[in-house]
């Protein structure tokens, strides 16, 4: 007689990492289990402030068995967006150094640096981005995909009933919107 086989899906899957914001500025990472369910607790590494992980804990999951974002696993919103992880950091500083070489290269300095930004922006990986909360996952499933950041659903969220935007929030939240219009 065999032994008993384990959920394959939830052996396999990696970790997601998850930072979150905290209201002192500094950000405490953590990591999630794909399909992981019971809400949690971290203190801020900086100030000591109790972070929670509370919408894991949901009707509906956060993240799925395949590590697929529904929405955020800090406070439970479904609207978030995704951008490269690049650090802005980098590419200004690419492009200062490209620009203080400029003259002396003919401006193809400028060129090189347009291509190596070009590049990075490519090789970096996604990051999921909470509206709300600004907590950030990284190392996510596929599915669904979230659109890039879009000001209007920022202005809805931000300023709620205020908002005098024309497109009601879409049901469910941002999984597998389309990309804004802008």
């Amino acid at each position: 007689m065999s032994a008993p086989q384990e959920n394959t899906i939830a052996s396999k899957a990696r970790p997601l990492s998850v930072r979150l914001a905290c209201e002192c500025g500094y950000y405490t990472k953590t990591r999630v289990m794909p399909g992981e369910s019971a809400a949690r607790t971290l203190p801020c590494e900086h100030c000591g402030e109790e972070l929670s992980l509370s919408g894991l804990e949901g009707e509906k999951p956060a993240i799925d068995e395949s590590g697929g974002i529904w929405a955020c696993s800090a406070c439970g919103h479904p609207e978030l967006f995704t951008r490269r992880d690049l650090p802005q950091k980098i590419g200004v500083t690419v492009v200062v150094i490209a620009a203080i070489f400029a003259p002396f290269t003919n401006y193809l300095s400028l060129v090189l640096a347009g291509l190596i930004d070009f590049i990075l922006y490519f090789a970096m990986p996604s990051v999921a981005t909470c509206y709300v909360c600004v907590t950030e996952h990284r190392g996510y499933g596929p599915e669904p995909k979230h659109p890039r950041y879009d000001p209007e659903i920022a202005d809805r969220v931000r300023f709620g009933d205020k908002a005098v935007m024309g497109v009601p929030m879409r049901e469910g939240g941002t999984a597998n919107a389309p990309e804004p219009h802008h």
